[in-house]
């Protein structure tokens, strides 16, 4: 029987010793949502202010924007008006093709975290020269 409670014991003091780790990882992670959340919150009020017709606020709503997908790891995946080579996994077509282009020019670009593509760029075919 000693055996039994020496092993309830040892279980015991590890998760006593996991719980600051967990209480860490779960105030880490509530910081990140909170920044992320503010600056969320910054771009809708300035969203709210550009509906109203105020001039500056659209680069305010995009700074903002950026702010949280930047706290978020969010990342662009290519820019507006680039040339690149079309891969399905990366792109979505706006106009309708009737097969897979070689090249496309990107509309609106995609988001990335990390390796994971979270929204695919529109992207429009580029038409070869005759």
């Amino acid at each position: 029987m000693p055996a039994a409670k020496t092993a309830k014991k040892t279980k015991s003091a590890a998760r006593k010793r996991a719980a600051p780790l967990r209480d860490l990882t779960r105030q880490l992670a509530e910081a990140a949502w909170a920044d992320a959340d503010a600056a969320l919150a910054e771009a809708l009020a300035e969203f709210a202010a550009w509906e109203a017709g105020e001039a500056d606020a659209a680069a305010f709503v995009g700074q903002a924007l950026r702010r949280a997908a930047r706290k978020r790891g969010l990342t662009p995946l290519s820019a507006a008006g680039a040339l690149e080579p079309y891969d399905a996994a990366l792109h979505v077509l706006v106009k309708s093709a009737s097969r897979p282009p070689a090249r496309v020019k990107i509309k609106s670009p995609g988001v990335m975290r990390g390796g994971e593509v979270l929204a695919k760029a529109r992207v429009t075919p580029v038409r070869r020269r005759p």
